[in-house]
């Protein structure tokens, strides 16, 4: 029988279209192209809903198969740069920089109270003072707040040692809390254990936080005019005192507060602190140490440098530019990571490893694929990308999370545990997690570390109108926990090792009775309540309170006897003890009264 021509056997349409895959596989390899056909299966060797798996990562696929790009550890990822050219370089040795003080300065610290006075030093209080006293002259000339002003009408000049105490009782509200400010100067025995009435009468605290000033000459212009001096001291003290490790995170901090009539207050639907000020923070990854910080004043307000690249680009670029040229790595969340700065900041050797969102240029299109990878992969199962200088991760946890880096090998992994809900019940198994998750995950923290401690004991007195002052006391808080921190390592990598605090509780309290000059009660007896006698005889404070709570005439009931704790004049005659009722329990609505309207006037006579 003669062979007969291919022509009289025509091919069907499914045997041309598989002839033609054939070839153009053959042409892929021939010409060397990057990607081969893999087959994707999860662990079970199959796609989730349980057909198996025909997929393959090329751009031309075969209508009936499905096309997924896939490459993780069995495909070694030979692109990375020589780990040498990342090298961690900085200016100076990283932590303690205490280069401008002399040996026999580092033996005098003693005291924890010492390494607070690295930060809250005697000239940013020197400035506060007079700012202070400035502001409180110009109201009480102006007829305003008369009832802080001294016996002659005027303002009595507060010193740099008064404003100390002010803060050692700022600390000690952080601390101890009550349900109001009077609270702490109450003589009742539930809030008797208070001892801020030995070290300032409410009168006066009150006055000074009323007063409290940073800035002379305020430029109406300027958001930050008041509080403007004290954010520049602090992150200038931050930054000279401590240097970061090689790992920086950057990140936004909420500073909780309803204050009102400020125009910088946000509010952030789906974070644990909805209402108050945003601050952008760059923190120490390792010790949670807040490095550099700036004031987020809202859309309109904030200034731009490059609106092209967004506000995370510029928000990078300005809170990190004392790092540049030195190695650092920062870690961000997916609102700052883009192609356009992980390639600038790799220009100023500094390198972001950083979470990226789908719609994010620093997404490859090879990874937008979400849903089919998701599909066809199981838990721990992850695909890399290498192009140029970066390496781009996408890792199946309890959801997808996709990674940049240029300084990671995409192929390398490591292992965690997961809880996996398996038939007989939920069940910890370890799965494979790609090495630059893991590092992502271990030094994206810096800036949560560094809000868990300002947040844990925060020295914050509520104001409705003056807004500026909840930046006020958060800054107390940077310079509080700043210096525990340094404190921790001095005493970690020094022999001359001040008092053991283990805590940041017992660091603030060691602040609170330094800095109110309170000794302990093993030092000092505690003094009660015994009358004394005066030299000449005045007014009977709880005869005038009475009187007054009653709608009465103040009576002139005159007494040369008066309370040696409480410091006020009593009557203690056999008809008339005053001294008894003013110690009993119903004695504490004249107290109160003396407190807020008369306490000041008895203590000039009295004194």
């Amino acid at each position: 029988m003669d062979d007969e021509n291919e022509s009289d056997y025509p091919l069907s349409e499914d045997e041309e279209e598989y002839l033609d895959l054939l070839l153009n596989n053959q042409l892929e390899e021939e010409n060397g192209r990057e990607y081969d056909f893999v087959p994707v299966l999860s662990s079970q060797g199959s796609c989730e809903d349980g057909s198996q798996s025909t997929v393959s990562t090329s751009a031309s696929q075969d209508p009936l198969a499905t096309s997924l790009y896939w490459k993780d550890d069995k495909d070694f990822d030979d692109g990375m740069k020589d780990p040498r050219t990342f090298s961690f370089k900085p200016e100076k040795a990283p932590v303690l920089q205490f280069g401008f003080l002399t040996r026999q300065s580092l033996k005098a610290f003693k005291k924890p109270v010492d390494f607070l006075y690295l930060f809250l030093t005697h000239q940013i209080v020197l400035q506060i003072c007079i700012a202070t006293n400035h502001h409180a002259e110009q109201l009480i000339a102006k007829g305003q707040n008369l009832s802080y002003s001294d016996s002659d009408g005027g303002w009595n000049q507060v010193t740099v040692a008064e404003m100390y105490r002010f803060f050692g009782i700022v600390i000690y509200m952080s601390i101890v809390n009550l349900p109001n400010l009077e609270k702490y100067w109450s003589r009742s025995p539930l809030y008797d254990a208070s001892v801020v009435d030995k070290v300032m009468p409410i009168i006066r605290f009150k006055a000074l936080l009323s007063f409290l000033q940073i800035n002379c000459d305020p430029d109406k212009d300027d958001k930050l005019t008041r509080i403007g001096l004290l954010l520049d001291h602090v992150q200038n003290v931050s930054q000279s005192m401590y240097h970061p490790y090689e790992a920086v995170s950057v990140d936004e901090r909420m500073v909780s507060s309803k204050h009102q009539y400020s125009g910088i207050r946000q509010f952030i639907r789906d974070k644990p602190i909805r209402f108050g000020i945003k601050l952008w923070v760059l923190a120490d990854a390792l010790s949670g140490y807040t490095y550099a910080f700036y004031v987020y004043l809202g859309k309109k307000r904030t200034v731009i440098c490059q609106k092209s690249k967004g506000l995370a680009y510029n928000v990078v670029m300005e809170i990190g530019k004392n790092i540049f040229q030195q190695g650092y790595r920062i870690y961000t969340d997916s609102f700052y990571t883009t192609q356009h700065l992980a390639d600038d900041l790799l220009t100023k050797r500094t390198f972001l490893i950083g979470a990226v969102r789908r719609t994010s240029s620093a997404m490859p299109k090879q990874f937008k694929d979400i849903e089919q990878f998701e599909k066809c992969s199981a838990r721990g199962d992850f695909r890399w990308h290498r192009a140029n200088c970066f390496a781009y991760v996408q890792w199946r946890d309890c959801k997808t999370v996709t990674v940049i880096s240029p300084i990671h090998r995409g192929s390398d992994v490591s292992y965690c545990h997961r809880t996996v809900n398996e038939r007989k019940g939920f069940k910890k198994k370890k799965v494979v997690q790609p090495s630059v998750i893991h590092d992502y995950n271990t030094n994206m923290g810096g800036v949560d570390k560094s809000n868990q401690m300002l947040n844990k004991y925060p020295c914050y007195i509520k104001s409705k109108f003056h807004w500026w002052k909840v930046i006020f006391f958060h800054c107390i808080d940077i310079m509080i926990v700043n210096s525990f921190i340094i404190l921790t390592e001095f005493n970690q990598k020094t022999s001359n090792k001040v008092e053991n605090i283990s805590n940041q509780l017992e660091y603030r309290e060691a602040l609170a009775l330094s800095l109110m000059d309170i000794h302990s009660s093993d030092e000092t007896e505690k003094q009660t309540c015994m009358p004394a006698c005066l030299d000449k005889r005045i007014d009977c404070s709880y005869c005038n309170a009475k009187a007054s709570l009653k709608g009465n005439k103040t009576p002139s009931t005159k007494t040369n006897i008066y309370c040696s704790k409480c410091e006020v004049p009593l009557c203690l005659r056999k008809d008339r003890n005053c001294f008894t009722k003013w110690h009993s329990v119903g004695g504490e609505e004249a107290k109160q009264w003396v407190k807020e309207r008369g306490r000041k006037r008895s203590f000039i006579n009295l004194h």
